[in-house]
Protein backbone atom coordinates (compact mmCIF):
# COMPACT_ATOMS: atom_id res chain seq x y z
CA UNK A 1 0.00 0.00 0.00
CA UNK A 2 1.40 3.39 -1.04
CA UNK A 3 0.70 6.45 1.09
CA UNK A 4 1.63 10.13 1.01
CA UNK A 5 2.36 11.78 4.37
CA UNK A 6 2.76 15.47 5.07
CA UNK A 7 5.67 17.20 6.74
CA UNK A 8 5.18 17.61 10.49
CA UNK A 9 3.10 14.45 10.92
CA UNK A 10 4.12 11.30 12.78
CA UNK A 11 3.22 7.85 11.54
CA UNK A 12 2.78 5.28 14.32
CA UNK A 13 3.24 1.76 12.99
CA UNK A 14 2.40 -1.34 15.06
CA UNK A 15 4.01 -4.50 13.70
CA UNK A 16 4.29 -6.83 12.02
CA UNK A 17 4.95 -4.42 9.16
CA UNK A 18 7.52 -3.30 6.62
CA UNK A 19 7.86 0.38 5.75
CA UNK A 20 9.85 1.60 2.74
CA UNK A 21 10.58 5.29 2.15
CA UNK A 22 10.01 5.98 -1.57
CA UNK A 23 10.68 9.73 -1.46
CA UNK A 24 11.02 12.54 1.06
CA UNK A 25 12.61 12.46 4.52
CA UNK A 26 11.69 10.65 7.74
CA UNK A 27 13.44 9.77 10.97
CA UNK A 28 12.95 7.35 13.86
CA UNK A 29 14.26 8.30 17.32
CA UNK A 30 16.64 10.74 15.61
CA UNK A 31 17.88 8.17 13.04
CA UNK A 32 17.44 9.33 9.45
CA UNK A 33 15.65 6.86 7.17
CA UNK A 34 17.21 6.65 3.71
CA UNK A 35 15.16 6.62 0.52
CA UNK A 36 14.72 2.99 -0.49
CA UNK A 37 15.44 1.71 3.03
CA UNK A 38 13.19 -1.04 4.41
CA UNK A 39 12.27 -0.73 8.09
CA UNK A 40 10.84 -3.86 9.71
CA UNK A 41 8.47 -3.32 12.63
CA UNK A 42 8.31 -6.50 14.70
CA UNK A 43 5.23 -8.09 16.28
CA UNK A 44 4.46 -6.34 19.56
CA UNK A 45 6.52 -3.27 18.67
CA UNK A 46 5.51 0.27 17.78
CA UNK A 47 7.82 2.57 15.82
CA UNK A 48 7.09 6.29 15.31
CA UNK A 49 8.14 7.65 11.91
CA UNK A 50 8.63 11.40 12.14
CA UNK A 51 7.95 13.05 8.76
CA UNK A 52 10.59 15.76 8.13
CA UNK A 53 9.32 16.73 4.67
CA UNK A 54 6.45 15.64 2.44
CA UNK A 55 7.09 11.95 1.82
CA UNK A 56 5.79 8.88 0.06
CA UNK A 57 6.03 5.43 1.63
CA UNK A 58 5.19 1.84 0.78
CA UNK A 59 3.52 -0.05 3.65
CA UNK A 60 3.16 -3.78 3.98
CA UNK A 61 1.03 -4.56 7.04
CA UNK A 62 0.73 -8.05 8.49
CA UNK A 63 -2.01 -9.57 10.63
CA UNK A 64 -2.77 -7.41 13.72
CA UNK A 65 -0.61 -4.56 12.35
CA UNK A 66 -1.94 -0.99 12.40
CA UNK A 67 -1.10 2.49 11.19
CA UNK A 68 -2.02 5.79 12.85
CA UNK A 69 -1.17 9.30 11.67
CA UNK A 70 -0.85 11.91 14.45
CA UNK A 71 0.17 15.56 14.71
CA UNK A 72 2.34 15.15 17.83
CA UNK A 73 6.10 15.10 18.16
CA UNK A 74 6.92 11.50 19.17
CA UNK A 75 9.82 12.69 21.35
CA UNK A 76 8.57 14.29 24.62
CA UNK A 77 10.10 17.65 25.50
CA UNK A 78 11.37 16.17 28.78
CA UNK A 79 13.40 13.64 26.76
CA UNK A 80 15.00 16.38 24.72
CA UNK A 81 15.89 18.34 27.85
CA UNK A 82 17.36 15.29 29.59
CA UNK A 83 19.46 14.39 26.53
CA UNK A 84 20.67 17.98 26.18
CA UNK A 85 21.75 18.03 29.83
CA UNK A 86 23.72 14.80 29.53
CA UNK A 87 25.39 15.73 26.25
CA UNK A 88 26.46 19.14 27.55
CA UNK A 89 28.33 17.50 30.45
CA UNK A 90 32.10 17.90 30.53
CA UNK A 91 32.91 14.82 32.59
CA UNK A 92 34.75 13.13 29.73
CA UNK A 93 33.13 9.72 30.17
CA UNK A 94 29.46 9.45 31.04
CA UNK A 95 27.53 6.41 32.23
CA UNK A 96 23.75 6.66 32.12
CA UNK A 97 21.25 4.30 33.74
CA UNK A 98 17.68 4.42 32.42
CA UNK A 99 14.91 3.44 34.84
CA UNK A 100 11.20 2.95 34.24
CA UNK A 101 8.32 0.57 34.66
CA UNK A 102 7.05 -1.94 32.11
CA UNK A 103 6.19 -0.30 28.76
CA UNK A 104 7.37 3.14 29.87
CA UNK A 105 9.54 3.86 26.82
CA UNK A 106 12.97 2.95 28.22
CA UNK A 107 14.20 1.31 25.02
CA UNK A 108 12.88 4.14 22.85
CA UNK A 109 14.63 6.67 25.08
CA UNK A 110 17.89 4.71 24.86
CA UNK A 111 17.59 4.68 21.06
CA UNK A 112 17.02 8.44 20.94
CA UNK A 113 19.85 9.14 23.38
CA UNK A 114 22.26 6.84 21.53
CA UNK A 115 21.44 8.35 18.12
CA UNK A 116 21.81 11.91 19.38
CA UNK A 117 25.10 11.15 21.15
CA UNK A 118 26.41 9.33 18.07
CA UNK A 119 25.61 12.33 15.86
CA UNK A 120 27.80 14.48 18.14
CA UNK A 121 30.78 12.17 17.81
CA UNK A 122 30.50 10.24 21.08
CA UNK A 123 31.76 6.65 21.32
CA UNK A 124 28.42 5.14 22.30
CA UNK A 125 28.04 1.69 23.86
CA UNK A 126 24.63 0.28 24.78
CA UNK A 127 24.19 -2.24 27.60
CA UNK A 128 20.89 -4.11 27.87
CA UNK A 129 20.02 -5.26 31.40
CA UNK A 130 16.43 -6.36 30.76
CA UNK A 131 16.45 -10.17 30.90
CA UNK A 132 12.86 -10.68 29.81
CA UNK A 133 12.74 -8.23 26.90
CA UNK A 134 16.39 -8.16 25.91
CA UNK A 135 17.28 -6.61 22.57
CA UNK A 136 21.07 -6.89 22.80
CA UNK A 137 21.51 -10.64 23.08
CA UNK A 138 18.95 -13.41 23.65
CA UNK A 139 16.46 -13.46 26.56
CA UNK A 140 18.04 -14.47 29.85
CA UNK A 141 21.22 -12.50 29.16
CA UNK A 142 22.71 -9.06 29.65
CA UNK A 143 24.48 -7.75 26.57
CA UNK A 144 26.77 -5.01 25.27
CA UNK A 145 26.84 -3.56 21.76
CA UNK A 146 29.04 -0.89 20.21
CA UNK A 147 26.81 1.61 18.44
CA UNK A 148 28.42 2.42 15.08
CA UNK A 149 25.36 3.54 13.11
CA UNK A 150 22.03 5.07 14.18
CA UNK A 151 19.53 2.67 15.79
CA UNK A 152 15.96 2.12 14.68
CA UNK A 153 15.46 -1.21 16.46
CA UNK A 154 18.24 -2.46 18.81
CA UNK A 155 17.10 -6.03 18.08
CA UNK A 156 19.16 -5.72 14.88
CA UNK A 157 22.37 -4.93 16.77
CA UNK A 158 25.16 -7.46 16.93
CA UNK A 159 26.14 -8.13 20.56
CA UNK A 160 29.85 -7.57 21.25
CA UNK A 161 29.73 -9.16 24.71
CA UNK A 162 27.01 -11.28 26.33
CA UNK A 163 26.72 -12.62 29.87
CA UNK A 164 24.28 -15.48 30.40
CA UNK A 165 22.02 -15.28 33.48
CA UNK A 166 19.64 -18.05 32.47
CA UNK A 167 16.29 -16.70 33.64
CA UNK A 168 13.89 -14.03 32.35
CA UNK A 169 13.05 -12.34 35.65
CA UNK A 170 15.32 -10.28 37.92
CA UNK A 171 13.51 -11.40 41.10
CA UNK A 172 15.89 -14.25 41.90
CA UNK A 173 18.88 -13.17 39.82
CA UNK A 174 19.62 -9.66 41.06
CA UNK A 175 23.17 -10.39 42.21
CA UNK A 176 24.15 -12.02 38.90
CA UNK A 177 22.59 -9.22 36.85
CA UNK A 178 24.38 -6.50 38.81
CA UNK A 179 27.72 -8.31 38.55
CA UNK A 180 27.12 -8.68 34.81
CA UNK A 181 26.30 -5.00 34.31
CA UNK A 182 29.36 -3.90 36.28
CA UNK A 183 31.50 -6.20 34.15
CA UNK A 184 30.00 -4.94 30.88
CA UNK A 185 30.46 -1.31 31.91
CA UNK A 186 34.14 -2.00 32.63
CA UNK A 187 34.47 -3.69 29.24
CA UNK A 188 32.84 -0.74 27.47
CA UNK A 189 35.15 1.80 29.07
CA UNK A 190 38.15 -0.46 28.49
CA UNK A 191 37.24 -0.63 24.79
CA UNK A 192 37.21 3.17 24.50
CA UNK A 193 33.62 4.24 25.16
CA UNK A 194 33.02 7.71 26.52
CA UNK A 195 29.23 7.33 26.58
CA UNK A 196 27.74 4.18 28.15
CA UNK A 197 23.95 3.76 28.18
CA UNK A 198 22.48 1.06 30.44
CA UNK A 199 18.87 0.03 29.90
CA UNK A 200 17.17 -1.79 32.79
CA UNK A 201 14.15 -4.02 33.38
CA UNK A 202 10.68 -2.78 34.33
CA UNK A 203 10.64 -4.16 37.89
CA UNK A 204 10.37 -0.95 39.93
CA UNK A 205 7.48 -1.33 42.38
CA UNK A 206 7.67 -2.88 45.85
CA UNK A 207 10.36 -2.94 48.51
CA UNK A 208 12.39 -5.71 46.84
CA UNK A 209 12.40 -3.89 43.50
CA UNK A 210 13.52 -0.64 45.14
CA UNK A 211 16.29 -2.42 47.02
CA UNK A 212 17.47 -4.14 43.85
CA UNK A 213 17.53 -0.96 41.77
CA UNK A 214 19.34 0.99 44.50
CA UNK A 215 21.99 -1.71 44.82
CA UNK A 216 22.39 -1.79 41.04
CA UNK A 217 22.90 1.98 40.93
CA UNK A 218 25.41 1.95 43.80
CA UNK A 219 27.47 -0.78 42.15
CA UNK A 220 27.39 0.61 38.60
CA UNK A 221 28.10 4.20 39.77
CA UNK A 222 26.41 6.10 36.93
CA UNK A 223 26.91 9.81 36.27
CA UNK A 224 23.26 10.27 35.29
CA UNK A 225 20.04 8.43 36.16
CA UNK A 226 17.08 8.95 33.85
CA UNK A 227 13.80 8.13 35.58
CA UNK A 228 10.91 7.70 33.13
CA UNK A 229 7.58 7.76 34.92
CA UNK A 230 3.95 8.48 34.19
CA UNK A 231 2.86 9.29 37.73
CA UNK A 232 5.06 8.73 40.77
CA UNK A 233 5.88 5.04 40.43
CA UNK A 234 9.62 5.74 40.73
CA UNK A 235 9.33 8.07 43.73
CA UNK A 236 10.54 5.48 46.32
CA UNK A 237 13.66 4.90 44.21
CA UNK A 238 14.25 8.58 43.44
CA UNK A 239 13.82 9.61 47.10
CA UNK A 240 16.56 7.14 48.07
CA UNK A 241 19.09 8.55 45.61
CA UNK A 242 19.79 11.86 47.34
CA UNK A 243 23.02 10.62 48.92
CA UNK A 244 24.51 9.56 45.58
CA UNK A 245 26.61 11.74 43.31
CA UNK A 246 24.66 10.85 40.17
CA UNK A 247 22.37 13.52 38.72
CA UNK A 248 18.74 12.39 38.46
CA UNK A 249 16.75 13.52 35.41
CA UNK A 250 12.99 13.01 35.32
CA UNK A 251 11.41 12.15 31.96
CA UNK A 252 7.81 11.57 30.91
CA UNK A 253 6.24 8.41 29.53
CA UNK A 254 5.25 9.20 25.90
CA UNK A 255 1.54 9.68 25.28
CA UNK A 256 1.40 7.12 22.49
CA UNK A 257 3.41 4.34 24.14
CA UNK A 258 2.31 0.81 23.22
CA UNK A 259 1.16 -1.36 26.11
CA UNK A 260 1.82 -5.09 25.71
CA UNK A 261 0.20 -7.99 27.52
CA UNK A 262 2.11 -10.97 28.90
CA UNK A 263 1.44 -13.14 25.85
CA UNK A 264 2.80 -10.48 23.48
CA UNK A 265 5.95 -10.14 25.56
CA UNK A 266 6.35 -13.93 25.41
CA UNK A 267 6.00 -13.85 21.61
CA UNK A 268 8.74 -11.21 21.42
CA UNK A 269 11.04 -13.38 23.54
CA UNK A 270 10.35 -16.41 21.38
CA UNK A 271 11.30 -14.53 18.22
CA UNK A 272 14.62 -13.73 19.89
CA UNK A 273 15.27 -17.36 20.94
CA UNK A 274 14.66 -18.43 17.35
CA UNK A 275 17.01 -15.75 16.02
CA UNK A 276 19.89 -16.97 18.18
CA UNK A 277 19.16 -20.67 17.54
CA UNK A 278 18.79 -20.31 13.78
CA UNK A 279 20.50 -23.02 11.69
CA UNK A 280 21.31 -25.05 14.78
CA UNK A 281 22.00 -28.78 14.88
CA UNK A 282 22.62 -31.36 17.59
CA UNK A 283 26.18 -31.40 18.94
CA UNK A 284 27.51 -34.07 21.33
CA UNK A 285 29.88 -33.09 24.15
CA UNK A 286 31.55 -35.76 26.33
CA UNK A 287 31.05 -34.69 29.94
CA UNK A 288 34.72 -35.36 30.64
CA UNK A 289 35.64 -32.63 28.13
CA UNK A 290 33.42 -29.81 29.40
CA UNK A 291 32.17 -28.22 32.60
CA UNK A 292 28.40 -28.38 33.09
CA UNK A 293 26.99 -26.12 35.78
CA UNK A 294 24.08 -23.85 36.68
CA UNK A 295 20.65 -25.42 36.93
CA UNK A 296 22.16 -28.81 36.05
CA UNK A 297 25.56 -29.87 37.32
CA UNK A 298 27.22 -33.00 35.97
CA UNK A 299 30.78 -34.27 35.69
CA UNK A 300 30.03 -37.61 34.06
CA UNK A 301 31.31 -39.72 36.93
CA UNK A 302 28.66 -42.37 37.50
CA UNK A 303 29.51 -43.75 40.95
CA UNK A 304 28.65 -47.47 40.81
CA UNK A 305 29.47 -48.09 44.49
CA UNK A 306 27.18 -45.25 45.55
CA UNK A 307 24.52 -46.46 43.14
CA UNK A 308 24.44 -49.87 44.87
CA UNK A 309 24.03 -48.22 48.28
CA UNK A 310 21.19 -46.07 46.96
CA UNK A 311 19.46 -49.01 45.29
CA UNK A 312 19.37 -50.81 48.62
CA UNK A 313 17.08 -48.00 49.78
CA UNK A 314 15.00 -47.11 46.70
CA UNK A 315 15.25 -50.22 44.53
CA UNK A 316 15.89 -50.45 40.79
CA UNK A 317 14.89 -46.87 39.92
CA UNK A 318 18.30 -45.29 39.45
CA UNK A 319 20.11 -44.79 36.14
CA UNK A 320 22.86 -42.45 37.33
CA UNK A 321 24.33 -41.00 40.51
CA UNK A 322 27.27 -38.73 41.19
CA UNK A 323 28.88 -37.81 44.49
CA UNK A 324 29.89 -34.16 44.35
CA UNK A 325 31.55 -32.02 46.98
CA UNK A 326 28.37 -30.26 48.08
CA UNK A 327 25.62 -32.64 46.98
CA UNK A 328 24.68 -36.00 45.54
CA UNK A 329 23.08 -36.02 42.07
CA UNK A 330 20.55 -38.84 41.77
CA UNK A 331 18.87 -39.46 38.40
CA UNK A 332 15.80 -41.70 38.39
CA UNK A 333 14.31 -43.54 35.45
CA UNK A 334 11.69 -41.56 33.57
CA UNK A 335 8.38 -41.61 35.44
CA UNK A 336 9.87 -42.95 38.68
CA UNK A 337 9.11 -41.37 42.04
CA UNK A 338 10.30 -41.76 45.61
CA UNK A 339 7.97 -42.30 48.53
CA UNK A 340 8.14 -40.17 51.67
CA UNK A 341 9.67 -43.14 53.45
CA UNK A 342 12.39 -43.53 50.81
CA UNK A 343 13.19 -39.82 50.94
CA UNK A 344 13.44 -39.97 54.73
CA UNK A 345 15.81 -42.96 54.56
CA UNK A 346 18.03 -41.20 52.02
CA UNK A 347 18.25 -38.07 54.16
CA UNK A 348 19.09 -40.16 57.22
CA UNK A 349 21.74 -42.21 55.41
CA UNK A 350 23.69 -39.39 53.77
CA UNK A 351 25.13 -36.25 55.34
CA UNK A 352 24.82 -33.99 52.30
CA UNK A 353 21.89 -32.74 50.20
CA UNK A 354 20.54 -35.08 47.53
CA UNK A 355 19.29 -33.51 44.33
CA UNK A 356 16.82 -35.79 42.62
CA UNK A 357 16.33 -35.58 38.85
CA UNK A 358 14.42 -37.72 36.41
CA UNK A 359 15.61 -38.88 33.05
CA UNK A 360 14.39 -36.31 30.53
CA UNK A 361 14.09 -33.43 33.04
CA UNK A 362 16.93 -31.74 31.21
CA UNK A 363 15.28 -31.66 27.78
CA UNK A 364 14.73 -28.19 26.35
CA UNK A 365 16.66 -26.26 29.01
CA UNK A 366 18.34 -23.16 27.60
CA UNK A 367 22.12 -23.13 27.94
CA UNK A 368 25.05 -20.84 27.32
CA UNK A 369 28.08 -22.26 25.56
CA UNK A 370 31.45 -20.73 26.47
CA UNK A 371 35.08 -21.10 25.45
CA UNK A 372 38.06 -21.83 27.70
CA UNK A 373 38.30 -18.14 28.66
CA UNK A 374 34.67 -17.94 29.74
CA UNK A 375 33.56 -15.99 26.68
CA UNK A 376 29.98 -16.43 25.52
CA UNK A 377 29.78 -18.28 22.20
CA UNK A 378 26.03 -18.62 21.86
CA UNK A 379 22.97 -20.35 23.25
CA UNK A 380 21.54 -23.81 22.80
CA UNK A 381 18.93 -26.13 24.26
CA UNK A 382 19.64 -29.51 25.81
CA UNK A 383 18.48 -32.34 23.57
CA UNK A 384 19.35 -35.11 26.02
CA UNK A 385 21.91 -36.55 28.40
CA UNK A 386 23.24 -39.99 27.52
CA UNK A 387 24.00 -41.16 31.05
CA UNK A 388 25.45 -44.50 29.91
CA UNK A 389 28.06 -42.85 27.71
CA UNK A 390 28.36 -39.62 29.76
CA UNK A 391 27.54 -37.42 26.77
CA UNK A 392 25.56 -34.16 26.72
CA UNK A 393 23.66 -33.46 23.50
CA UNK A 394 22.85 -29.81 22.74
CA UNK A 395 20.92 -28.19 19.89
CA UNK A 396 22.95 -25.10 18.93
CA UNK A 397 24.48 -23.21 16.03
CA UNK A 398 27.79 -22.87 17.89
CA UNK A 399 30.59 -24.64 16.07
CA UNK A 400 34.10 -25.32 17.31
CA UNK A 401 35.49 -26.06 20.77
CA UNK A 402 33.28 -25.56 23.82
CA UNK A 403 34.68 -25.65 27.36
CA UNK A 404 31.64 -24.83 29.48
CA UNK A 405 27.89 -25.34 29.25
CA UNK A 406 26.01 -23.18 31.74
CA UNK A 407 22.44 -24.43 32.20
CA UNK A 408 19.66 -21.92 32.76
CA UNK A 409 16.08 -22.19 34.01
CA UNK A 410 14.26 -21.45 30.77
CA UNK A 411 12.75 -24.41 28.94
CA UNK A 412 11.95 -24.27 25.22
CA UNK A 413 10.20 -26.74 22.97
CA UNK A 414 11.73 -27.99 19.72
CA UNK A 415 10.32 -24.99 17.81
CA UNK A 416 11.91 -22.45 20.15
CA UNK A 417 8.71 -21.61 22.02
CA UNK A 418 8.94 -20.91 25.75
CA UNK A 419 7.43 -23.76 27.73
CA UNK A 420 8.29 -22.66 31.26
CA UNK A 421 10.71 -20.65 33.38
CA UNK A 422 11.84 -22.61 36.44
CA UNK A 423 11.89 -20.28 39.42
CA UNK A 424 13.74 -22.63 41.74
CA UNK A 425 16.14 -25.48 41.20
CA UNK A 426 14.46 -28.81 40.69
Amino acid sequence: MRQNVEKGKTLLIDGPACITLSSGAMRVFGAQIKVGEHVIVRVGKRIPFEVMEDSQIEMLLGNSASCLLIDEDPIPQSWKEAVSTMLSSNKGTETIIVLGGVDSGKTSFCNYLANTALSLGRNVYLIDGDLGQSDVGPPGTVGLSIIKTPIVDPFNLKPDHVIFIGITSPYTAGKSIIEGLVDLKAKAIGMGSNFVIINTDGWVEGASAVEYKLHLIKMVKPDFIVAIQGNSELKPIIDSLSSLEAEVLIADVPKNIKKRDRETRKIIRESSYKKYLKDGKIHSYPLSWIAVDGNLELKGRNDQFLKKRLEEIVGNKIIYCENMRNQIILVLKSGSTLSDEENAKLNAEFKKPIRILREGDEKGLLVSLEDNKGRFLGIGTIYSVDYDRSVLKVYTNVNGPVSRVHVGRIRLDEKGNEVEVIVKSQ
